[in-house]
């Protein structure tokens, strides 16, 4: 019998603890920034049916860049390739028990089948922000501002990122009057950019896109715009839209060549390390008390030499280790390492080690 291969499937991304901890970091910066813009979260099932896609997109598309497929009841459902259907299939269903105007955001794994290149996966999770019912220019400016905030909070520079705002089915006074808006809240990093038209013909109004200027990686990292018919698809009467989408991949492509990404920290804060086999009994309650005070604690069990353990701890990156021996019981003081700096505290068990926890914390959103 052949080995099976240890590859992914080709596209998609398997996610190791150091590769999940940029992607859970990306998507706190996407979800604080967002929320603290008034948008709230939604989401649906990956599984669509097909036709809302080739009534959108047209078959020809549908059947060369989606996974289709038919179920065991004879229905054509499709790997969802964008949000916005789905999204809009759901505002259709419920628009009269709806309250507008509605921020609505999610962050989705999307299928395409198509070739993969640099900043482009045949599996990736994108940010979808919509803000559904005004039909003034406020709209536009709020979701730009929304974008521009989510980059500034990654660490960006107005001098990294290029806005590029078109109007094509408006004219230059229309554009202008954007810029202008814009001007006025502080962003100043705009240029009008003609050729722009964004890949989807259900945009109504302005489009914009945020380059990175950086020529290692000259490229559109978010786009989106005005799309007042997103919900005509189902039958239902015109529905103002402003809204974009950020993908994970090209988030996290500007984050590296920019040197923004952030330090890998692991989750656990402390390696309990057991010298002796007598203790273990004991080392259950040590951990489960660490644990309940706040702090995320593994315990190393495999009874190896102590230097080994903390060759191990180290490795894993986890910052603290406690030696748990006969005589740490008995005195209730327990030796607390920092493994980065070398220094060595001892504490109490009663007392609750804030100056080691309060070092760790946070460490989703800081670099």
């Amino acid at each position: 019998m052949s080995k099976l291969s240890t590859d992914s499937y080709k596209g998609v991304r398997d996610f190791y603890p150091e590769d999940q901890f940029i992607q859970n970091y990306i998507n706190a910066i996407w979800r604080t920034t967002v929320e603290r813009f008034g948008y709230e979260e939604y989401g649906a099932s990956i599984l669509e049916h097909t036709e809302i896609y080739t009534e959108k997109s047209g078959e020809q598309i549908v059947n060369e860049q989606t996974f289709t497929f038919t179920d065991r009841g004879g229905r054509s459902v499709t790997l969802r390739p964008e949000m916005t259907p789905s999204v809009a299939r759901m505002l259709a269903h419920k628009r009269r028990e709806l309250g507008f105007p509605l921020r609505w955001y999610s962050i989705p794994n999307l299928f395409r089948y198509e070739a993969t290149q640099r900043g482009r996966l045949r599996e990736h999770w994108q940010l979808n922000a919509d803000l559904f019912g005004l039909s003034g220019i406020e709209a536009e400016v709020e979701v730009i501002q929304l974008a521009y905030q989510i980059m500034r909070n990654f660490g960006a520079k107005d001098e990294d990122l290029e806005i590029r705002l078109n109007y094509p089915t408006g004219t230059d006074s229309d554009l202008e009057k954007l810029m202008d808006k814009l001007r006025e809240i502080g962003i100043t990093n705009t240029k009008i950019d003609k050729t722009l038209a964004r890949g989807q013909a259900y945009y109504t109004g302005a489009v914009f896109e945020f380059f990175d200027t950086n020529p290692e990686n000259n490229r559109s990292i978010l786009g989106g715009g005005r799309y007042d018919n997103l919900t005509s698809l189902f039958g239902d009467s015109e529905l103002p839209a402003v809204g974009f989408g950020c993908g994970d991949v090209t988030t996290r492509d500007f984050l590296e060549t920019h040197k923004l990404l952030p330090e890998y920290r692991p989750s656990t804060m402390i390696a309990v390390l057991p010298t002796e086999e007598k203790v273990l009994g004991e080392v259950w309650k040590v951990a489960m008390s660490l644990r309940m005070s706040g702090y995320n604690v593994s315990v190393d069990w495999s009874m190896k030499k102590l230097g080994d353990m903390i060759k191990n701890a180290d490795k894993l990156h986890i910052p603290f280790v406690m030696v748990v021996g006969e005589d740490e019981l008995k005195s209730k003081k327990f030796k607390v390492k920092n493994l980065k700096t070398g220094e060595e505290k001892e504490v109490n068990f009663e007392e609750k080690p804030h100056e080691h926890k309060h070092k760790h914390e946070g460490h989703d959103h800081n670099h």
